[in-house]
């Protein structure tokens, strides 16, 4: 029936892997699509991870994330953060098909610039679902549940985090308020950031100007690249973030990765996905 948990095998990281889904969810479909933006994660948390790392995984779906980051984390741990129930089950039932209970600890919470309860978008079809707000194009007609919202520095500080070594974010257009929430945590730990940065989610979603959110995002972080595949990250800086824009709207529908952080060192490691 619709909304079943299923299951299906998954080729990822060069291991093989079993994830849940709900029945009718395109993203669990077509997770092979989702694949080798997992592996470019991975490849970004090769370059700076230790083996007792710490991860915080915001918009953790049903788990892709969590299986590229596992395998560089033996002794570390990540937290994964989802506010969908229905996928949030799915992420609860990856992880334990994997046996992963143990290292990632899920909230299943949205994770925003303060803590209160949001509207979320709780659609059949795909888990990458949304938060709302006033703006969101055609936001009155989709179906709604309401979620918990918490803060990226109260959720360091519930878990007790004595380090936190890189942050995954992926919220469809939100990413300004987790930033805007972890402002002690950026501080104290300075962790490195990948973020998605897509100029629809941001318009559609959030009625945000694309510029002005990259513009943002810079002031915060000295250092800001994009992922290119297997081209060396391309550094982005008030100098070049029109060209950047051109091409993120123009020749990319949208779609990058990228690296946000306090230094460059990670490039230097860095070895294509």
């Amino acid at each position: 029936m619709a909304g079943s948990i299923g299951t299906r095998g998954l080729r990822l990281g060069g291991r093989d892997w079993q994830l849940a889904g709900a029945a009718g969810d395109s993203f669990f479909a077509h997770a092979d699509d989702h694949a080798p933006g997992m592996e470019a994660l991975a490849a970004v948390a090769a370059a700076i991870l230790p083996a007792d790392g710490v991860v915080l995984d915001v918009g953790a779906n049903i788990g892709l994330s969590a299986l590229a980051l596992a395998p560089l984390l033996p002794q570390g741990r990540i937290l994964a953060c989802e506010p969908s129930p229905r996928t949030v089950a799915a992420l609860r039932r990856t992880l334990a098909l994997n046996g992963l209970e143990a290292r990632v600890a899920v909230e299943a919470v949205a994770v925003g610039a303060a803590a209160g309860e949001a509207a979320f978008h709780a659609a059949e079809h795909s888990a990458g679902a949304h938060l709302l707000d006033p703006g969101t194009l055609g936001g009155a007609a989709l179906p709604q549940v309401t979620v918990p919202v918490e803060t990226v520095d109260a959720l360091v500080a519930r878990h007790g985090l004595a380090r936190l070594d890189l942050i995954k974010i992926d919220v469809e257009g939100f990413e300004t308020e987790v930033l805007d929430g972890a402002r002690a945590t950026l501080a104290r730990f300075r962790p490195l950031v990948f973020a998605e940065f897509n100029a629809w989610t941001l318009q559609c979603n959030r009625s945000a100007n694309p510029r002005a959110v990259l513009e943002d995002w810079l002031s915060r972080f000295p250092i800001a690249h994009a992922l290119r595949g297997g081209e060396p990250p391309l550094r982005i800086t008030p100098a070049t973030l029109l060209g950047f824009l051109h091409d993120h709207l123009v020749l990319r529908g949208c779609a990058d990765e990228l690296v946000l952080g306090y230094d460059e060192g990670w490039v230097e490691r860095w070895r294509p996905a």
